[in-house]
């Protein structure tokens, strides 16, 4: 009887030592982590704060060069309205495109934010500091995550249900980009993207 109640206080001792062992490592894992993490953000706006350097004392884009190189269509899509200087940022150069067809529920629209000038290069090491980052989150009605297309390091989101695909990048470490496909796949809009002939900016 002595024996088996040992035995029990022993066993009992025993996992009661590994569940606390297992829970120091898991914590021990989460802290390494989140170093990681910190030390990944700080890298990144590290390096956000050298675009502001380099950026903050470019002269942004006119509307009329804006203008020009917004294309007449894209994968068989029309030019159906756009806008510049209209992203809601004072001294900010902007533009935003919008693509249909009558008679197709497909769309596209893409905004562009020139990061050139004081404003736009603080908006522009935003957007690309969370494009850089990696990451990724998943639910029944979305996913989003990091991505490289190309030399393009991007935030995706496609959201299931509806089949839209929304994504988030810099070009060339100045040109903020942000595109909107509606019953697009993520697939379909990066065909869209490569349309776009972004590396054309500011040329």
């Amino acid at each position: 009887m002595k024996n088996t109640v040992k035995l029990s206080i022993l066993l009992l001792v025993s996992i009661t030592l590994g569940a606390c062992m297992g829970e120091v490592k898991e914590k021990l894992k989460k802290a390494k982590q989140g170093v990681s993490n910190v030390t990944t953000i700080a890298e990144k706006a590290q390096e956000a704060q050298e675009d502001i350097e380099k950026l903050k004392d470019v002269t942004p884009l006119t509307n009329e060069e804006l203008k020009e190189w917004l294309p007449q269509s894209v994968e068989g899509l029309e030019r159906s309205g756009f806008k510049v200087g209209a992203a809601g940022y004072a001294n900010v150069a902007s533009i935003e495109g919008t693509y249909s067809l009558k008679g197709q529920d497909q769309k596209f629209k893409v905004s562009v934010i020139d990061g050139a000038g004081q404003a736009g290069s603080m908006i522009i090491a935003g957007l690309g500091m969370a494009a850089k980052m990696d990451m990724e989150q998943e639910d029944e009605n979305k996913h989003t995550k990091s991505v490289t297309v190309g030399d393009v390091r991007a935030q995706q989101t496609f959201h299931k249900k509806r089949n839209e695909t929304a994504l988030q990048f810099v070009v060339d470490n100045r040109f903020g980009v942000m595109v909107n496909g509606v019953k697009m796949n993520p697939e379909k809009t990066w065909k869209f993207v490569e349309e776009l002939n972004l590396n054309n900016l500011g040329q």
